[in-house]
């Protein structure tokens, strides 16, 4: 057995051997040649063969959406030899694709994609040995829209939106503009949420791809409902396909945001887009009527909704997740626990107005309402903590039904607002308008109202007021916005200091076509735009 182990070993020995040398022969020879070659070749550098870029692109830019951005990169030889293509790259966005966003040496480009941080990437190819330079630079993007007013408007029967930028300039029917078409019939409302949209993307070949938590403008009219990308106002979905089922009869009434996604009442119903449900991007069944005739003046707190049956006259309360409305319960609660204590009941009233207090950069504020007793004739104030519907039930927060004087043109105003970034019980004033060319406040605290605070022109008609408030981020104006004769104007003031006046005359003024139903105030900071 070892003399037969020693001749394979040996063999095997023998045959590396061989091949070695076989290989140095091969290495030999190819030297030979080299040195034996006397031709003159002239070899180039990878950078005198590529095409060479000198000057005129910069290590970071940033821009803002709808903003034109242009970038002349100047190249050493004859510019026509090279093609040319800049493209995009997101680098923490990973729902956003690649783009190409030019093709020529000069960029000039329109800045339609999201906000984020992207990688912009110049490249410049020789037309004729195809080699190649690459600039790579970071761009950050911003969204215009942002930050400023939204002012829902009605046109030429259509419902569309201008908006007033961080600069002042006013951007005409931004949804037409961006989409190639408004929205059929009157304005009614509209809400924006910055994080709290999924929907389902499909691509051409079929394939689904979620898109998580993205900003979202919702916009109704009396005759369509929209859902518009919160950044670039691109058309995500149309009324027949924001339902899990499809209602039977269309008939818009409003849209609210709030921290679990967002309600909408059709018909005398409401339904939810929750982000923790199966129905993504979709509003999911509507809950059942209950002989109820839901007042469209709603009121939002987190995952939670107050609204109003005028049948009865009493307050209504939904939860995102809860299968049933709350009914016939306004109860006290203990200002430790929030647990109900006792029960201040009560039903047969009209409701004058009821609204939530924007605070912080969400919503920490209260629902205040204002109600009207069919039998006695007495005007009552409630503070109510809407929060707490989720657990089943509606408390209030320490009006306890305050008396308000008969006198007071409170009861009878159309517009209403309120001071934003009070915390405790009735530390706020409700701003007002009987619609003319007035604001006053009601004051609960003192039982008092500071009548004509504001005063504007009488040929016009105020439509709706807004305290744009934010105290983390310090934003403390005063909005107005008004009709006069087919044409919306917007007026800004400053408050003083942290008191509920506002100092007057207005810091700036902005006009558009058409006549504005309502509008909203945002700030890139803020979540939910109500």
């Amino acid at each position: 057995m070892n003399h037969i182990l020693k001749k394979l070993n040996f063999r095997h020995f023998n045959s590396a051997v061989a091949l070695s040398a076989l290989a140095m022969v091969v290495v030999l020879a190819f030297a030979a040649g080299c040195v034996k070659d006397t031709g003159n070749y002239d070899y180039k550098t990878s950078d005198e063969i590529a095409p060479n870029l000198v000057s005129g692109i910069e290590a970071s830019y940033s821009s803002i959406s709808m903003d034109q951005l242009v970038i002349d990169p100047v190249m050493q030889e004859n510019e026509d030899l090279f093609d040319y293509c800049w493209y995009a790259y997101p680098i923490n966005n990973t729902n956003v694709k690649n783009d190409t966003i030019g093709r020529t040496r000069k960029l000039d480009y329109k800045v339609t994609m999201v906000s984020g941080t992207y990688y912009l990437i110049f490249k410049a190819t020789d037309k004729a040995n195809k080699t190649a330079v690459f600039k790579r630079s970071m761009l950050t993007v911003s969204s215009i829209f942002g930050e400023g007013y939204y002012i829902n408007k009605y046109e030429n029967n259509m419902t569309d939106i201008d908006f007033v930028n961080r600069f002042g300039v006013v951007n005409s029917n931004i949804l037409k503009t961006v989409n190639g078409s408004s929205l059929e019939g009157k304005p009614i409302r509209l809400a924006y949420e910055v994080n709290r949209y999924s929907y389902n993307d499909t691509a051409a070949n079929g394939t689904v791809t979620r898109i998580a938590m993205k900003p979202a403008l919702m916009v109704c009219s009396d005759n369509d409902f929209r859902v518009y990308h919160g950044e670039s106002m691109k058309l995500l979905k149309t009324w027949d396909k924001l339902f899990y089922e499809k209602p039977a009869v269309k008939k818009p009434q409003g849209v609210w945001a709030n921290t679990s996604g967002f309600m909408f009442m059709n018909n005398n119903q409401v339904s939810f887009i929750n982000n923790n449900g199966a129905n993504v991007g979709e509003f999911g069944y509507f809950y059942p009527v209950d002989n109820m005739k839901l007042n469209p003046m709603v009121s939002v707190i987190n995952g939670s909704n107050l609204l109003f049956d005028d049948n009865a006259g009493e307050f209504v309360g939904y939860y995102v997740q809860t299968l049933s409305p709350i009914k016939s319960a306004v109860k006290v609660a203990s200002p430790l626990t929030l647990a109900p204590v006792g029960e201040t009941y009560f039903t047969n009233s009209d409701l004058i107005y009821m609204g939530t207090q924007q605070y912080y950069y969400t919503s920490a504020g209260r629902t205040y309402a204002i109600v009207k007793n069919r039998s006695t004739g007495v005007y009552t104030l409630w503070q109510m903590g809407t929060g707490n519907i989720q657990y089943g039930y509606i408390y209030d927060n320490g009006a306890k039904g305050l008396v308000i004087p008969s006198n007071f043109g409170v009861v009878r105003a159309k517009v209403f607002a309120l001071k934003g970034g009070a915390s405790t019980a009735l530390n706020t004033v409700i701003y007002y308008s009987a619609g003319d060319n007035n604001v006053s406040y009601y004051n609960p605290s003192n039982q008092t109202e500071v009548k004509n605070m504001i005063t504007i022109p009488s040929e016009e008609q105020i439509v709706a007021i807004e305290h744009n408030f934010d105290n983390y981020f310090s934003i403390n104006k005063f909005s107005v916005l008004s009709n006069k004769a087919g044409n919306w104007i917007l007026r800004v003031y400053n408050m003083v200091g942290a008191t509920a006046d506002v100092a007057v005359p207005e810091i700036a003024t902005y006009t558009g076509t058409g006549l504005a139903k309502n509008m909203i105030y945002r700030h890139t900071n803020t979540q939910i735009t109500y």
